[in-house]
């Protein structure tokens, strides 16, 4: 695998957790001066081109997609399929840089990224943004709920959900600014009363989210079946929480290009394509979730392609 990552910024997240984008987003190796999203050069010796350098933005928190495990490693679903990209792409060399999300958007506003993984397609990013042709994940979304407010909920879309919890005056967890969160939530209170009580701050990975909820601290947070699934049965071992879906939560995962990164975009488009082609996509899906989660795209052309069984 050719992508590269700053273990000096898992370093800092790991203590921290409170990035700037001067302190995480685009330094270079060897340098604390800023690097451009992209750079290439010619081998001295041989006069080869050599690939060009992508800086990657990387959610840090967001098991089992995009992660740090306890290792300090990347990990993850979406990880794994960016490195199989990378592969397949002989001009270009991933370099991960893990940050929270609101950091990586401010890092393809200045240049300092390429592109950024797993983010919700808003119309204003539509605008602002590049959105490739190929999505990266499907996910379906929900709440996740103490189990001593079961009986108080009923199953429904994330309006009549989200309305339940506002209208019992319960309150969120804080969600990170720009995350599908921080939309959905303030999307719901434009145009609703009661309104939800959350407030807006730092990304609380999920784990550490379940144990809040668990013990009382908050009443709830959003966040997707398979993060919830991934790790509930250690951080809730006592089954203090349960997980609502929404009945309309499904929805796609994508990369989210800086403009002026067209030929980058289709670039990765190309790869993506043989991937969901070769049935390698299904397989990783099915490795993480136990099922083809593309299904849940309405009309996705691969949403149907039997998984690789030969991927291990």
């Amino acid at each position: 695998m050719k992508g590269t990552y700053k273990r000096a910024a898992v370093l800092a997240l790991s203590l921290a957790l409170s990035a700037s984008l001067a302190g995480c987003g685009g330094a270079s190796k060897g340098s604390g001066s800023a690097a451009p999203a992209a750079s290439s050069g010619t081998g001295a010796a041989s006069g080869e081109k050599t690939p060009t350098v992508i800086k990657v933005g990387f959610n840090a928190v967001q098991v089992p997609a995009t992660y740090v495990d306890e290792n300090g490693n990347l990990a993850g679903e979406n990880y794994e399929t960016l490195q199989l990209v990378d592969d397949l792409l002989e001009d270009y060399v991933f370099e991960y840089e893990p940050v929270q999300q609101d950091v990586i958007l401010t890092g393809l506003d200045a240049g300092t990224y390429a592109f950024g993984i797993g983010f919700v397609k808003t119309p204003e990013r539509v605008e602002r943004y590049l959105f490739p042709e190929y999505p990266l994940s499907a996910i379906v979304r929900g709440l996740i709920l103490p189990t001593r407010l079961k009986d108080s909920f009923t199953p429904g879309t994330s309006d009549e959900i989200l309305g339940q919890f506002a209208a019992q005056g319960l309150t969120m967890i804080p969600v990170e600014p720009g995350s599908s969160a921080d939309s959905l939530l303030t999307a719901y209170n434009e145009t609703h009363d009661p309104k939800v009580k959350f407030d807006v701050a730092e990304q609380t990975d999920v784990a550490t989210s379940i144990r809040y909820i668990a013990n009382g601290r908050y009443d709830g947070s959003q966040f997707t079946t398979s993060n919830y699934s991934t790790v509930h049965e250690e951080a809730d071992p006592n089954g203090d929480t349960f997980f609502l879906s929404f009945d309309d939560g499904a929805f796609a995962s994508w990369l989210l290009f800086a403009k002026g990164q067209e030929e980058l975009a289709a670039a990765v488009d190309g790869a993506m394509r043989q991937l969901f082609e070769n049935g390698t996509m299904a397989a990783i899906s099915q490795k993480y979730y136990g099922e083809n989660v593309f299904a849940y795209i309405d009309g996705f052309a691969y949403a149907d392609v039997a998984p690789d069984p030969n991927y291990q």
